[in-house]
């Protein structure tokens, strides 16, 4: 059977972005879409086959899973999961053996999940096996955390062990969207504190990094249940959103050997098969390369690998379905991702603390070389676009109305 029919034998189910949706579709693959809600810009998607409305697979895990299930035993062939949130990844890992009954679902053990995505977990688990991250205390107090932030010294870092803690109305609407904050002395420190719930092993305490957000590589990997590397490629931020924080909103392909090394051997201590996205910062004076997350999940700029000729998706379904590949390398022709509304709040931001002009920014575009895959918008998928666009009214009219409502409210 010739790898073209045995490629069209099984759907792909993407509960994710549109990177995803896009760098299978490309490949002929047919996909299927999965998410919390109808209106995502990623259903018009000309690669977007069919769509799957779920429950919130946070408040209503077990509705969810049955919608999927009921879902995948419609299917003659078992399709292949691809998965891009880390709810998303607790959930399958959760109910592996019933997915698994149904579905191609390639992840690491539970356990080794668990201590990747509890960042207090991984802080322990990265001293054990001696991996080079940012020192890292898990405070149960606020005592505790003014003796951390002594121990690793100021400025320092806080951050949730579970970003979904920090995503409550209550912390959004104090804080907003954030990864994490920055401490940089007694005082700031108490005074985010005061923002977030009461320390009880929640938020960990960790050494800062100094360097501009240009200095944060991420590596993206799949590796096979041998061990094998399927492929990899490392990706530049150049600038982030939130800034300093945040996820890449601009990024290139690089050729870094010394960050590949790093994230390779990490990946070798822990054993660890599938897909892997790891954030790393570079330190501005020593130039050590520090890893800062391993994340089990495709990145939402994950696209780039496959621009790069490294499409890690499709390394992935061929894997589950038995498709012996060759080994993927880089091309080496400079490639480009951008999300530019998210680079135009960015820029905004990086303008108002003097880190960034307008004339920069705008030059940063022709500065670069490569061809650029933006995030909504594509040549060969412009509906993407107008859904985006028509939703974005849509949010700007139900603004609108609730603000006239307070206003005229007698």
């Amino acid at each position: 059977m010739s790898i073209e029919k045995r490629r069209y034998a099984n759907k792909a189910l993407v509960v994710g972005r549109i990177g995803l949706v896009r760098s299978l579709g490309r490949e002929g693959i047919s996909v299927t879409l999965a998410r919390e809600s109808g209106r995502v810009f990623e259903r018009w998607s000309r690669y977007c086959r069919e769509f799957v409305l779920l429950p919130n697979l946070v408040t209503d895990e077990d509705s969810a899973v049955e919608v999927l299930l009921r879902y995948g035993r419609k299917q003659e062939q078992k399709p292949i999961v691809f998965l891009s949130a880390e709810s998303d990844v607790l959930t399958f890992s959760r109910h592996r053996d019933k997915f698994s009954e149904l579905f191609h679902v390639t992840l690491p053990c539970h356990d080794l999940l668990l201590d990747l995505i509890d960042k207090g977990r991984f802080a322990r688990l990265a001293d054990a096996k001696g991996l080079p991250v940012p020192k890292t205390l898990v405070p149960q107090s606020k005592e505790e955390c003014f003796e951390a932030a002594d121990e690793v010294g100021y400025p320092c870092v806080v951050k949730p062990i579970s970003q979904r803690l920090w995503h409550t109305p209550e912390i959004l609407s104090r804080i907003g969207l954030k990864k994490a904050l920055l401490a940089r002395n007694p005082d700031d420190l108490a005074t985010l504190l005061a923002q977030l719930p009461p320390v009880g092993g929640h938020e960990l305490i960790q050494q800062y990094i100094p360097g501009e957000d240009s200095l944060h590589h991420d590596f993206h990997t799949y590796i096979d249940c041998s061990g094998r590397v399927r492929g990899s490629v490392v990706g530049h931020k150049l600038r982030t959103f939130p800034i300093h924080f945040g996820q890449g909103c601009y990024t290139r392909f690089v050729e870094e050997p010394a960050v590949e090394r790093v994230c390779l051997d990490a990946l070798k201590k822990l054993n660890y098969t599938g897909v892997a996205n790891i954030n790393t910062k570079r330190h501005a004076e020593t130039g050590k390369d520090y890893i800062l997350e391993i994340n089990p999940r495709y990145s939402i700029w994950g696209i780039l690998d496959s621009m790069c000729g490294v499409n890690l998706p499709l390394l992935q379904y061929c894997d589950a379905v038995g498709l012996d590949t060759p080994n993927r390398q880089p091309t080496g022709h400079p490639q480009r991702w951008l999300w530019f509304g998210a680079d135009f709040k960015a820029m905004l931001r990086y303008r108002r603390v003097g880190e960034l002009t307008l004339r920069q920014w705008v030059t940063s575009y022709v500065r670069e070389k490569g061809r650029i895959e933006f995030h909504v918008f594509a040549p060969d998928d412009p509906l993407p676009l107008a859904a985006a666009g028509w939703n974005a009214l849509l949010s700007f009219c139900g603004r609108a109305f609730s603000y006239l409502k307070r206003k005229i409210k007698p």
